[in-house]
């Protein structure tokens, strides 16, 4: 399996190319579209999908200049579309950015699988970032979008985002899984599952529940 990681944009967002290198995801495509499509093209890879872990501007600002260059599909949560289309929910009026938007392909619910070549990926729901943000598990790696990070769990205080719910999803959808299973993030570094357990700041945030 592929895992390539650009960290772009001012956020130092990660975007993933993830999967079979003949039918790839591209995962988060948030800023740098050219040099995104340009480490693409570079590597020869075909892309069948971009994927959407959730709508904030810093992971799907460069989703038109992709889906434009490689011919690709979007995909995002059935429960984000709707916050993919406000303003409010992507930030964009917080911070005073403009995205250019492009129609979803397909919509994706718990326990569905995107297929990349011999590689599938398993969506996994966890509201509380926004409340349609989703992760995609693929035997041992987690692509937690910005659930869950390194020693730490997404913000919640932005809107449709809850800290109960956020809590909930990491505790009881995220660390159930394998211990083994490496955690890529939206920002940051990797870690694991069973690293988190032991060291991430939820179970401080637990208690302003």
């Amino acid at each position: 399996m592929i895992l390539d990681v650009l960290s772009v944009g001012p956020l130092e967002e990660n975007c993933y190319l993830v999967g079979d290198p003949d039918a790839l995801l591209v995962i988060d495509p948030g800023d740098e579209g050219k040099r995104i499509v340009a480490h693409i093209q570079a590597k020869g890879y075909n892309v069948s999908y971009v994927v959407l872990t959730h709508c904030h501007y810093d992971h799907v600002g460069a989703v038109a200049e992709v889906l434009a260059s490689t011919g690709a599909r979007l995909i995002m949560g059935a429960k984000e579309k709707d916050n993919y289309f406000d303003k409010n929910v992507t930030l964009d009026n917080h911070f005073g950015v403009s995205l250019k938007l492009c129609e979803p392909d397909e919509l994706v619910s718990e326990g569905d699988v995107i297929t990349s070549g011999n590689c599938s990926f398993t969506v996994i729901e966890t509201p509380g970032h926004t409340s349609g943000s989703i992760c995609l598990l693929c035997d041992d790696v987690l692509l937690s979008g910005d659930t869950l990070f390194y020693r730490s769990i997404g913000r919640a205080d932005f809107p449709t985002g809850n800290l109960k719910t956020l809590v909930h999803s990491v505790k009881n959808k995220l660390f159930t899984l394998k211990e083994s299973i490496t955690v890529y993030s939206g920002h940051g570094p990797a870690t694991t599952i069973g690293y988190e357990k032991e060291h991430n700041e939820v179970y401080v945030w637990e208690r302003y529940c």
